[in-house]
């Protein structure tokens, strides 16, 4: 990056040098742009820049400006001789960043889905498991404390009441509770089984990688020449490192 003395002067020099260019004043071109601490711009083709303020040759000037993940800004601005100039610019978000973003945020509440959703269900079926087993198990000594009230008893009354209703709907409990206990076991094993399937899809899944086109094109604008008359491009090539 050429600091604004460097580039003011050469500009200036080139201008001097020129047939005619004795008469040709200068001005300052201020370069106002959102998102300010990010925002680039190359001048007349030539110039890769971030400065804010710069001492120009009175004329048309053209500059390409960008930022990460914003669409590049193409215009001409005329300086004024002896005025300060404003040139104002809102890069817009790019095509490519709003598709990566749309992407990046489907991915983000998918994977949290994949990660909390799935132990809570294994975690909300143990505790169904427990409650029924628990319920089994009480189920099963009422029986039990009913059979010992029923061989013990001499009373022809309460052993009637016992044989024809107590016991027979503490054995229809102790049937529905151990069928509970079955199921909700069940839905154990499902979801502890569904759980570590989804722990083996989250270690293979990758988030999206954002590929900035835009700054690919930005870089390939400045011509780079060399010692002996020749040049090339300058392009950039983003690459996510892991």
């Amino acid at each position: 990056m050429r600091s604004l003395n460097t580039i003011s002067a050469a500009l200036l020099l080139s201008g001097l040098c020129a047939p005619g260019a004795r008469a040709q004043g200068t001005g300052t071109l201020r370069v106002l742009c959102e998102p300010n601490a990010t925002c680039t711009y190359v001048l007349d083709g030539k110039h890769r820049m971030s400065d804010r303020e710069l001492t120009l040759l009175e004329g048309p000037h053209r500059l390409v400006l960008w930022a990460p993940e914003r669409r590049m800004v193409d215009t001409t601005v005329l300086v004024k001789p002896g005025s300060l100039n404003e040139l104002r610019v809102q890069l817009r978000y790019s095509e490519e960043f709003i598709a990566y973003n749309k992407k990046a945020q489907r991915f983000g509440r998918d994977d949290r889905w994949l990660r909390y959703g799935t132990p809570l269900l294994t975690v909300g079926a143990a505790a169904w498991f427990g409650v029924s087993t628990w319920k089994a198990v009480d189920a099963q000594q009422a029986i039990n404390d009913l059979e010992t009230a029923y061989s013990e008893s001499a009373n022809p009354a309460r052993i009637a009441d016992l044989k024809g209703q107590e016991i027979p709907d503490a054995n229809r409990k102790l049937r529905q509770s151990r069928t509970m206990m079955a199921v909700s076991g069940g839905a154990l094993v499902a979801t502890g089984a569904v759980w570590w399937y989804v722990k083996k899809v989250r270690s293979k899944r990758s988030p999206p990688v954002f590929e900035d086109k835009e700054k690919a094109r930005f870089d390939g604008l400045v011509w780079m020449p060399d010692a002996n008359g020749h040049g090339t491009w300058m392009a950039g090539l983003t690459i996510p490192l892991r």
